[in-house]
Protein backbone atom coordinates (compact mmCIF):
# COMPACT_ATOMS: atom_id res chain seq x y z
CA UNK A 1 0.00 0.00 0.00
CA UNK A 2 1.38 3.63 -1.01
CA UNK A 3 1.38 6.10 1.77
CA UNK A 4 0.22 9.30 -0.70
CA UNK A 5 -3.29 6.98 -0.51
CA UNK A 6 -3.86 7.53 3.07
CA UNK A 7 -2.03 10.86 3.69
CA UNK A 8 -5.86 13.02 3.74
CA UNK A 9 -7.01 10.36 6.04
CA UNK A 10 -3.98 10.88 8.40
CA UNK A 11 -3.70 14.58 8.19
CA UNK A 12 -7.15 14.90 9.27
CA UNK A 13 -6.95 12.40 12.52
CA UNK A 14 -3.58 14.95 13.16
CA UNK A 15 -6.45 17.48 12.74
CA UNK A 16 -8.84 16.15 14.97
CA UNK A 17 -6.45 15.55 17.35
CA UNK A 18 -5.31 19.28 17.31
CA UNK A 19 -8.77 20.37 17.36
CA UNK A 20 -10.30 17.74 20.35
CA UNK A 21 -7.19 18.10 22.59
CA UNK A 22 -6.57 21.47 22.41
CA UNK A 23 -7.31 23.57 25.71
CA UNK A 24 -10.72 25.01 26.31
CA UNK A 25 -9.95 28.26 26.39
CA UNK A 26 -7.91 28.49 23.09
CA UNK A 27 -11.02 27.36 21.17
CA UNK A 28 -13.58 29.74 19.86
CA UNK A 29 -17.05 30.10 21.52
CA UNK A 30 -19.98 27.57 19.83
CA UNK A 31 -23.22 28.74 19.29
CA UNK A 32 -26.09 27.88 21.40
CA UNK A 33 -28.43 25.62 19.76
CA UNK A 34 -31.79 24.65 21.32
CA UNK A 35 -32.22 20.92 19.65
CA UNK A 36 -29.10 19.57 18.64
CA UNK A 37 -25.96 20.87 20.06
CA UNK A 38 -22.99 22.12 18.02
CA UNK A 39 -20.73 20.34 18.94
CA UNK A 40 -22.04 17.21 18.81
CA UNK A 41 -22.63 18.32 15.21
CA UNK A 42 -19.13 19.12 14.60
CA UNK A 43 -17.83 15.55 16.47
CA UNK A 44 -20.01 13.61 13.98
CA UNK A 45 -19.06 15.56 10.60
CA UNK A 46 -15.12 15.33 11.74
CA UNK A 47 -15.37 11.59 12.52
CA UNK A 48 -18.06 10.65 9.23
CA UNK A 49 -14.89 12.24 7.35
CA UNK A 50 -12.47 10.54 9.00
CA UNK A 51 -13.76 7.59 7.96
CA UNK A 52 -14.87 8.00 4.44
CA UNK A 53 -11.15 9.53 3.72
CA UNK A 54 -10.20 6.42 5.16
CA UNK A 55 -12.06 4.07 2.74
CA UNK A 56 -11.28 6.38 0.11
CA UNK A 57 -7.53 5.44 1.18
CA UNK A 58 -8.18 1.71 1.07
CA UNK A 59 -9.76 2.18 -2.38
CA UNK A 60 -7.47 3.72 -4.15
CA UNK A 61 -4.54 2.04 -2.68
CA UNK A 62 -5.87 -0.83 -4.39
CA UNK A 63 -3.06 -3.48 -2.88
CA UNK A 64 -6.06 -5.33 -1.36
CA UNK A 65 -9.48 -6.05 -2.43
CA UNK A 66 -11.86 -2.96 -0.29
CA UNK A 67 -14.06 -6.12 1.21
CA UNK A 68 -17.02 -5.59 3.98
CA UNK A 69 -14.48 -6.79 6.02
CA UNK A 70 -11.78 -4.28 5.38
CA UNK A 71 -14.90 -1.70 5.29
CA UNK A 72 -16.19 -3.10 9.02
CA UNK A 73 -12.42 -2.66 10.12
CA UNK A 74 -12.40 0.64 8.83
CA UNK A 75 -15.27 1.92 10.44
CA UNK A 76 -14.61 -0.12 14.08
CA UNK A 77 -10.66 1.51 13.62
CA UNK A 78 -12.34 5.32 12.94
CA UNK A 79 -15.20 4.51 16.10
CA UNK A 80 -12.05 3.40 18.16
CA UNK A 81 -10.45 6.58 17.67
CA UNK A 82 -13.42 8.92 18.15
CA UNK A 83 -13.72 6.72 21.88
CA UNK A 84 -10.06 7.13 22.19
CA UNK A 85 -9.80 10.95 22.05
CA UNK A 86 -12.54 11.43 24.75
CA UNK A 87 -10.35 9.14 27.04
CA UNK A 88 -7.07 11.47 25.83
CA UNK A 89 -9.63 14.49 26.80
CA UNK A 90 -10.00 13.20 29.95
CA UNK A 91 -6.85 12.70 30.72
CA UNK A 92 -5.11 15.57 29.69
CA UNK A 93 -6.23 17.74 32.07
CA UNK A 94 -6.64 20.81 30.05
CA UNK A 95 -9.88 22.48 30.71
CA UNK A 96 -11.37 19.62 27.97
CA UNK A 97 -13.45 16.64 29.63
CA UNK A 98 -13.87 13.04 29.32
CA UNK A 99 -17.67 13.35 27.78
CA UNK A 100 -19.73 9.74 26.76
CA UNK A 101 -22.49 12.61 24.81
CA UNK A 102 -19.05 13.26 22.49
CA UNK A 103 -18.21 9.74 22.27
CA UNK A 104 -22.25 8.91 21.00
CA UNK A 105 -21.57 11.82 18.76
CA UNK A 106 -18.23 10.29 16.90
CA UNK A 107 -19.71 7.19 16.75
CA UNK A 108 -23.04 8.19 15.12
CA UNK A 109 -21.15 10.09 12.53
CA UNK A 110 -18.72 7.08 11.92
CA UNK A 111 -22.27 5.68 11.31
CA UNK A 112 -23.15 8.63 9.25
CA UNK A 113 -20.06 8.40 7.02
CA UNK A 114 -20.76 4.44 6.66
CA UNK A 115 -24.32 5.38 5.22
CA UNK A 116 -22.68 8.02 2.89
CA UNK A 117 -20.07 5.44 1.63
CA UNK A 118 -23.20 3.08 1.09
CA UNK A 119 -25.05 4.95 -0.85
CA UNK A 120 -23.06 6.48 -3.49
CA UNK A 121 -19.72 7.66 -2.69
CA UNK A 122 -18.21 4.06 -3.14
CA UNK A 123 -18.12 4.65 -7.08
CA UNK A 124 -15.82 6.75 -6.78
Amino acid sequence: MRFQHFAPALGWAVLILIGTLLPAQALPPTPHWDLLSFDSLVHAVLFGCQLLLLLFGCKRAGAVPLTSRLVLLSFLVVTGFGILVEFMQGAMGWGRAFDPADMVSNSIGCVLGLAVWFLGLRRF
